[in-house]
């Protein structure tokens, strides 16, 4: 619990510094952060409360005083009864704090939101974007060993499961093998795209009843996830043998990877790594077929920042981490997206170890 105690103070800092006297989180991916448990919102309010100095509060339902006390080790735990007004007791929770600035999760439920503020006319509101995503852009090495074993298990799962196609599977058929790969059993989150022939050319389709053929190109996109941090890995192949297209085209994508990560560790901003990506796929000719940014940062969420796109100008720092995606798509041919994550350190760079060229073909 020592490293959600610093984030705590970190985050109490940062308060005084941008002049915000009061956090209010509801559950989600940022009460996580903060004090360890994920799990989602529910009609019963429930949220953590951080002052600029003192210890930090959870107001719960009365029945969850013992459990969260227990999950999350704050012992500062008030509850409200069914036939009490949680808002009321918030209301007189905050004002024991004196200000006027209040810090709302900006995934707050906007229901959730309009109680507080009746409640608290007199309060300025603001996003607590400013106090989350300059501290959870910077991984620690609890983290960054999360995120690193999640990508791995990842890629392990696709290519556990590219041994496991056939003609005349379904990509849904597909799906459900991965995702079942991905859990391991664990009970934690995962994502996957299941992508056969012309309709690896749709980024981001979710795959449906198309049923694989010889020679069929084969996209896959997952993430699983390792103490709700996230790896996100894609995998391009062909089931059966690649054409001279395809393999010119994979060819390409997987340089522009390389050249991306290579710029990366040159210091550049991420505007220079999309640039650096976009720049090689255009000087081949295929710059009208590369539609989306060239990476996105990773972590408890599978998309968060830094974002590695062209209007992003911020330096990176070490322990950002993020993907690196170029990708080429032929309408009604076929796409090829070759995707790693990366984490800038002092010296370089750690990425994940996934085999490349060695499944141009399955």
């Amino acid at each position: 619990m020592s490293n959600l105690a610093d984030r705590v103070v970190k985050l109490q800092k940062q308060m005084r510094k941008t002049q915000i006297e009061s956090l209010i989180v509801p559950l989600g991916v940022n009460f996580r952060y903060i004090f360890g448990l994920m799990e989602e919102p529910s009609e019963r309010l429930l949220v953590g409360i951080i002052g600029t100095e003192d210890s930090p509060k959870l107001l719960v339902p009365s029945f969850e005083v013992d459990r969260m006390k227990k999950l999350t080790g704050i012992t500062n735990c008030f509850g409200w009864k069914e036939t009490q007004d949680p808002y009321r007791i918030l209301q007189e929770l905050i004002s024991v704090d004196q200000g006027k600035t209040i810090a709302i999760e900006p995934k707050m439920w906007y229901s959730v939101y309009q109680k507080i503020f009746k409640k608290l006319p007199e309060k300025r509101f603001i996003s607590a974007e400013i106090l989350f995503d300059p501290m959870r852009a910077v991984k620690d090495e609890d983290e960054q060993k999360l995120l690193l074993n999640a990508s791995q298990k990842s890629g392990d799962a696709i290519v556990e499961t590219l041994n496991e196609l056939e003609v005349g599977i379904s990509e849904a058929q597909v799906k459900a093998i991965l995702k079942e790969k991905l859990l391991l059993g664990s009970g934690e989150k995962s994502g996957a795209l299941v992508q056969f022939g012309s309709n690896s050319s749709l980024p981001h389709y979710s795959g449906g009843d198309r049923r694989l053929q010889k020679n069929d190109v084969v996209l896959i996109d997952a993430g699983g996830t390792l103490q709700n941090y996230w790896g996100d890995i894609t995998i391009t192949t062909v089931f059966g043998k690649a054409s001279r297209r395809f393999k010119e085209i994979f060819d390409i994508v997987h340089t522009a990877n390389e050249q991306g990560k290579e710029t990366v560790i040159k210091n550049k901003v991420p505007s220079e790594i999309d640039a650096t990506t976009r720049d090689y796929i255009t000087s081949k000719g295929y710059g009208d077929f590369f539609t989306h940014r060239t990476g996105h940062g990773i972590g408890l969420e599978v998309h968060e920042h830094p974002y590695i796109v062209k209007n992003n100008r911020v330096p990176l720092v070490p322990g950002n981490a993020f993907t690196i995606e170029p990708g080429i798509y032929l309408p009604g041919k076929f796409g090829v997206r070759i995707e790693d994550n990366v984490i800038k350190t002092e010296t370089g760079i750690k990425t994940s170890q996934i085999p490349r060229y060695e499944l141009l073909e399955v």
